[in-house]
């Protein structure tokens, strides 16, 4: 699917409000990262606001996932669950948070099932078993963020995109870089040619993950592709 569909994510609330105006302009969906924004009411506040203008993911990653520890995850992806589109849970974490997804799923709502690399470790066979693991559990987007220090690596992970993205499939595929900022920006372009049907960039003065590009500037050069 091209173009890609563009993804803000929301590190912090509340969100000036230069940021509002382009996100209804450039953005197809809205990602609240529970975990960053911390706390619960703002949390709620941010899912209440931003669903009257966009979709909505809510993530609530762990540390080892990314993300900041804060207590019972759980409970609020629960507590939220009626109000958003999409949750987000980390593939390694899906036995322990089996009764949120089919929550989520019994409520109708997407289940995007991801896979970071914060380590630069995962390879084109690590990457197979992460999808063929998504394969199996049955999630409606695939996305996996790679930390990579080189092009060549952007380039495996350009066929890797296209092997899994031209598949017949009811599944959208989601695959980025991230850490280095002129690798992570460029996949974020290259990557939705072989078939990545998601792009993540920021919304606002805070990024989510290592070297994550502004969401509105992608959107303005992904149009223009």
């Amino acid at each position: 699917m091209f173009p890609p569909k563009i993804i803000g994510v929301l590190t912090y609330f509340p969100l000036e409000s230069a940021f509002i105006r382009g996100a209804k302009k450039y953005l197809d969906i809205i990602e609240v990262r529970g975990d960053l924004i911390g706390d619960e009411v703002l949390v709620g506040k941010a899912v209440e606001k931003f669903s009257r203008l966009k979709p909505i993911i809510l993530t609530v990653r762990s540390e080892k996932e990314g993300g900041v520890a804060i207590q019972n995850r759980k409970a609020l992806y629960l507590k939220f669950l009626d109000s958003v589109d999409y949750i987000d849970v980390e593939l390694s974490s899906l036995p322990d948070f089996r009764d949120v997804v089919s929550s989520a799923e019994s409520k109708k709502k997407k289940v995007i099932l991801s896979f970071h690399d914060f380590e630069g470790s995962a390879n084109a066979k690590v990457l197979e078993r992460k999808f063929s693991e998504f394969q199996v559990q049955g999630g409606d987007v695939f996305k996996s963020a790679v930390f990579a220090r080189s092009k060549d690596e952007l380039v495996e992970l350009a066929l890797f995109t296209r092997k899994i993205s031209f598949k017949k499939r009811d599944f959208s595929v989601c695959v980025m870089c991230i850490g280095d900022p002129k690798i992570s920006f460029l996949s974020r372009i290259v990557l939705p040619i072989f078939g990545s049907d998601w792009v993540y960039g920021r919304l606002g003065r805070i990024e989510g993950a290592p070297g994550q590009p502004d969401s509105f500037q992608l959107s303005k050069i992904l149009k223009m592709v």
